[in-house]
């Protein structure tokens, strides 16, 4: 075809195309906004003298070969020695087929479902849903040329309440990778009104170091943010991980499996990353070891490692980074009894919001709601619960692992690219971790 021969005449180049419809539906109160239409994007990326071009457009009359010829000027004005690791050229393609749900249908249903967030001393509420249907061809000079199609649907439910001076607010969300019909409404509408009305009850939390128990969406969240983000190979190469140099070494409990698997059937799939590389399943940690980096091309070359299909982009108009797909900590042995088995305890439930500092290790975490645990069982209610602590010190103070599963999706942001993910895993129990 005409992209092989224009591609042929570079070093390595590739070209990205998705086309597709889209629609972002959002009922705030009384208000409802709808934007739907169809999408069309094209770019290129030359790798010429160890230097990188990059050339997009959205204009479906746009040339490969001015683009092409745009990248290579940029490549040859800029400074680097950037190399990519080979790879096997791959021609597939992947179809999902699935029809798009018209706006107009979907905001009749959310109208619907809204109504059953209403409730005691809720005052605010507001559904959003973005649903999104996508082909995508990738081709390299390197002769890989693959077609993916693939949807997109993500529901947050928001619900704000007020009792006196207290004010709470609780989110539930849910995704679908077979359109809008994939979708189960009612259950976060129902989980939002009933958690926001549950926090206004609910006491001050205590302050100081305490055992705590999460559940799976609370570790899954540590897994993503503390684990997963440290674990890109961006920020090891850069030097700016706390698990930089540190691959084969003991930086957890033994209990503690990480992966993170683009394989698994959850919204962070894919068949194939954006440089035309299958996605596999990595094992971050296995048995408390720093096993595995994700990987680029670029930074496969960077670390001494085999390209594992982790360079995602948000869309055509953006570049691929080192990213992640589904993480999960992975079940361990431990009854929900002994994992709970705890004289005095915080138990965490969901996250609400925080933070990471992948260099030093240092988070902050907000917990959705939590409880107090004493004896073993869960007693008091608690808002506004935080905990704050360091990557390694929580890893090796891993002390239970469950043997249930359980996982929640969610968009992931990273240098202003957010893209589908999904993380979970089972209760475990860390002792020592900082609660205010």
């Amino acid at each position: 075809m005409e992209y092989a021969r224009l591609l042929s005449e570079y070093d390595y180049a590739d070209v990205r195309i998705e086309r597709g419809a889209d629609s972002l539906v959002t009922l705030k109160d009384s208000e409802t906004k709808v934007n739907a239409g169809n999408f069309f994007g094209i770019s290129v990326r030359v790798l010429k003298n160890g230097a990188w071009g990059f050339a997009s457009s959205n204009l479906p009359e746009t040339g490969i070969g001015k683009l092409l010829r745009k990248a290579e000027s940029l490549a040859a004005i800029s400074r680097s020695t950037s190399s990519v690791s080979e790879v096997r050229p791959e021609k597939k393609r992947i179809q999902e087929r699935f029809r798009i749900t018209p706006a107009e249908e979907q905001v009749s249903e959310l109208l619907g479902v809204k109504k059953l967030m209403e409730g005691k001393d809720i005052f605010s509420t507001m559904l959003s849903c973005s649903d999104a249907r996508t082909t995508s061809e990738f081709y390299s000079s390197e002769g890989s040329e693959i077609i993916q199609e693939y949807s997109h649907t993500y529901l947050s439910c928001l619900a704000v309440a007020r009792c006196g001076t207290t004010i709470q607010r609780a989110v539930e969300t849910a995704a679908s990778r077979k359109g809008f019909r994939g979708l189960a409404l009612d259950t976060p509408c129902i989980s939002a009104r009933e958690r926001v009305q549950r926090l206004l009850k609910a006491k001050r939390p205590p302050k100081g170091r305490f055992g705590a128990v999460l559940d799976p969406e609370m570790t899954g969240v540590l897994t993503h943010e503390v684990v997963g983000h440290a674990s890109e190979a961006d920020s090891v190469a850069s030097s700016e991980s706390i698990f930089a140099g540190k691959r084969g070494m003991k930086i957890a409990n033994g209990l503690v499996n990480i992966v993170d698997d683009p394989s698994a059937p959850y919204f962070g799939h894919y068949a194939y990353d954006d440089e035309g590389v299958k996605g596999k399943k990595v094992g971050i940690i296995k048995n408390g070891v720093l096993a595995e980096y994700l990987n680029s091309r670029e930074t496969a070359r960077e670390t001494g490692a085999v390209p594992n299909g982790h360079a995602r982009a948000e869309d055509v108009s953006r570049v691929p980074i080192v990213r992640m797909s589904n993480t999960f900590f992975l079940p361990g042995k431990d009854s929900k009894g002994s994992v709970f088995d705890l004289r005095s305890g915080i138990y965490l439930k969901g996250m609400l919001g925080g933070s990471v500092d992948t260099f030093t290790g240092g988070f902050m975490f907000k917990a959705e709601e939590a409880y107090r645990i004493k004896n073993g069982a869960e007693e008091d209610l608690l808002r506004d619960v935080a905990i704050t602590g360091n990557i390694l010190d929580v890893l090796k103070n891993i002390a239970a692992v469950g043997k249930d599963f359980g996982t929640s999706p969610g968009v992931c942001g990273k240098f202003g690219q957010g893209v589908p993910v999904e993380d979970g895993g089972p209760h475990i129990r860390v002792n020592g971790i900082v609660v205010g």
